[in-house]
């Protein structure tokens, strides 16, 4: 078994190593113990927005509601809006200029409109977020030019960067599978590939599923859920992380190989009682109704949180995945770790308060920031990288 040590990035000769390599039957496994990142080289946020669509003009285009996704394309910025069902597109300073979709069951119209994918040269495909449900390709320019529906069973993922391939995940199970056991579940799920029509799915890989606490009657999300990632890089390759850990692994796109595993050694994930019993109330709300008390009382409490709430892929290859969170924390800021395209943990990044990552460029992340009285505002927002 080789072993090579990982250098961080701008250290000198004689400064300890905070990463290592090392090839084990063939599978490369990077751990790290400290962020390569020295302090002035550290990448941060700027809370001030460079753009922001709320403000950059008037009238219902500029108005949001349960935003989904942002992104850029081709020069322009886009936004999945989750009551109206539109995709609105904008300009480079934010003015509108075109929507397509809506709500409804037409062609290129959405129940649930979750996420948009640029394929390059303007071309764009939004999904609704059902299992099974409808999804339509765009032209940025011209509008509708196909529809399709996803394979049964198989759900949505985001697409962080540009992707001519469209990937899938099919959750393991349903409510009308029989034979399911009863208590905490983690079924076997699928990563899958869409085929050049939309209409079929290949299974590149099984992996752990979401986490699932299943009773008689219903299917309830565990009080801090351990959620499965899977994020398409762009290159042929997906990431998984199971959130067990500060871990993640690379797997081929066409094999389902495992390239490499990625971890950070040495970061506790304890949670105190008085944590869990935070989460639980928040979750319960001012006045729960008794079956709802009944079922979320009688969920496992957990003693460790989940390694991470969310994960994504920026433009550059790195792969960012941010703290637990869960309901009763939501509105704080949000710290991100980050590790480069080679699996070395560069360092943390901190998102503001009340804001959700969706992308990652080179210089900039886009995301939305919801004010005090919950207005949402999708943002284009300054990444700095110091030392760069």
């Amino acid at each position: 078994m080789a072993l090579a040590v990982a250098a961080a990035t701008g250290c000198e000769a004689d400064t300890p190593a905070t990463s290592t390599s090392r090839d084990s039957l063939g599978v490369t496994i990077v751990e790290s113990i400290a962020p390569a990142w020295a302090p002035e080289a550290a990448w941060r946020i700027e809370e001030e927005p460079l753009l922001d669509l709320a403000e950059t003009g008037s009238g219902d285009m500029h108005n949001f509601f349960r935003v989904r996704d942002m992104l850029r394309a081709d020069e322009h910025l886009v936004v999945a809006d989750g009551v109206s069902h539109e995709v609105r597109v904008y300009d480079s300073a934010g003015r509108f200029v075109r929507a397509f979709g809506g709500s409804g069951e037409g062609p290129g119209e959405f129940r649930f409109l979750w996420t948009v994918v640029s394929q390059g040269d303007g071309r764009l495909v939004a999904m609704d977020g059902s299992i099974g449900g409808p999804g339509a390709e765009f032209d940025i320019a011209s509008g509708l030019v196909s529809t399709f529906r996803m394979p049964q069973r198989v759900q949505r993922l985001r697409h962080p960067v540009p992707s001519e391939v469209l990937w899938g995940w099919d959750g393991g199970y349903t409510m009308d599978d029989e034979g399911l056991a009863g208590g905490l579940q983690r079924a076997v799920a699928s990563v899958v590939r869409l085929s050049e029509d939309r209409m079929s799915a290949h299974v590149v890989a099984n992996v752990p599923g979401h986490e699932h606490f299943l009773v008689p009657t219903a299917d309830v999300i565990p009080l801090m859920s351990r959620n499965t990632h899977v994020v398409p890089v762009g290159d042929g390759t997906v990431v998984v992380g199971t959130a067990d850990a500060l871990e993640y692994s690379t797997i081929d796109g066409e094999t389902g190989a495992t390239r490499r595993i990625t971890r950070i050694l040495g970061v506790s994930l304890a949670v105190s009682e008085d944590e869990v019993d935070l989460e639980l109330q928040t979750r319960l709300g001012p006045n729960p109704r008794p079956r709802i008390r009944d079922l979320l009382e009688g969920l496992p409490r957990p003693d460790e949180k989940p390694a991470y709430q969310s994960m994504t892929v920026d433009i550059e290859g790195n792969v960012w995945a941010g703290e637990f969170l869960g309901l009763a924390r939501r509105d704080e800021a949000q710290e991100w770790y980050v590790w480069d395209s080679s699996g070395v943990w560069l360092g943390t990044v901190e998102t503001p308060e009340r804001f959700e990552l969706m992308r990652v460029g080179a210089d900039e992340v886009l995301g939305v920031w919801r004010d005090v009285n919950d207005v949402e505002h999708p943002e284009v927002l300054r990444l700095v990288k110091e030392g760069g």
